[in-house]
């Protein structure tokens, strides 16, 4: 009868999972599967010094999955030494680790960052100059723009990318005549993000570069230039965007001519608002 009550009782209370040290075991397993899953057990044990090292350490991870699950990990950190950690870290020789760290002070969200990620937008490395940028992106301050504006013409397109795309999260209108020149980049997904951070953006100079840019041979490119006409196009933009009407091409299962259908009509509407606010002065 004992035996019985226990198993019930057994039966009623939670099982009990692997202990910290299980866990921080399980961290250097020879399968990334379980090392992703212990990075990700242990986010409820950052409060440990311990925990908050061996997932530092994770961050140099080789196994992409692993790295962005420590990131989580460590952004969602409740720890008051996590940031001074993570800046430790961002000056270790591990590229990997780096780019992580960069990841994770971007998704931290803390300010105290900032000189930090523009300092390591300097690296070598593309994989971390490309992180820094997006971490400074995430950050959203002014500060980092001339850093940032800096970083758009870097020979490579992946950290050209990046540093547009961080420039329009920003969304500071005093950056549109750098990015309006990126407009006509050599990388259709440096010609994207351009387009992109000018729609964010919302205040660009009259150009003729968004006008072209839908007639780029890559679809993205003409997607992203409507997106942006949308936002910051006028009534002398009409006739390139009908010209794009019988465009069925899909970017992102939506067909460009919809999306065109929605510029012209977004366009339309500011120019009644505008005639109507005229007509009341």
């Amino acid at each position: 009868m004992l035996g019985r009550l226990r198993s019930a009782l057994a039966a009623l209370l939670p099982a009990r999972g692997p202990s910290v040290d299980q866990w921080l075991d399980q961290l250097g397993a020879d399968d990334a599967r379980h090392r992703w899953e212990a990075a990700a057990a242990l986010q409820a044990h950052c409060s440990q010094d311990r925990v908050l090292s061996a997932l530092v350490d994770a961050l140099g991870d080789p196994h992409p999955f692993v790295r962005w699950q420590a990131v989580k990990s460590l952004s969602e950190s409740q720890n008051p030494h996590t940031f001074d950690a993570l800046v430790e870290a961002l000056s270790t020789t591990n590229p990997r680790r780096r780019s992580a760290v960069a990841d994770a002070l971007g998704l931290l969200g803390d300010a105290r960052a900032i000189p930090f990620l523009c300092r390591a937008l300097d690296s070598r490395n593309e994989e971390v100059r490309c992180s820094a940028a997006e971490a400074l992106g995430r950050l959203g301050h002014v500060e980092a723009l001339p850093s940032l504006l800096g970083l758009i013409q870097d020979g490579n397109a992946l950290v050209r990318h990046s540093a547009v795309n961080a420039v329009g999260d920003i969304g500071d209108p005093a950056a549109i005549p750098e990015v309006i020149p990126l407009l006509e980049d050599q990388a259709a997904l440096v010609r994207s993000a351009a387009a992109e951070a000018v729609r964010k953006i919302g205040q660009p100079p009259r150009t003729p570069s968004l006008q072209r840019a839908l007639e780029d041979a890559d679809a993205g490119v003409r997607w992203h230039a409507v997106r942006a006409l949308a936002v910051v196009g006028d009534e002398q933009d009409l006739p390139a965007l009908r010209g794009l009407l019988l465009d069925d091409t899909q970017v992102f299962g939506t067909p460009i001519a919809e999306t065109v259908q929605n510029a012209i009509k977004s366009i339309e509407q500011r120019r009644a608002a505008k005639a109507q606010r005229d007509a009341s002065e």
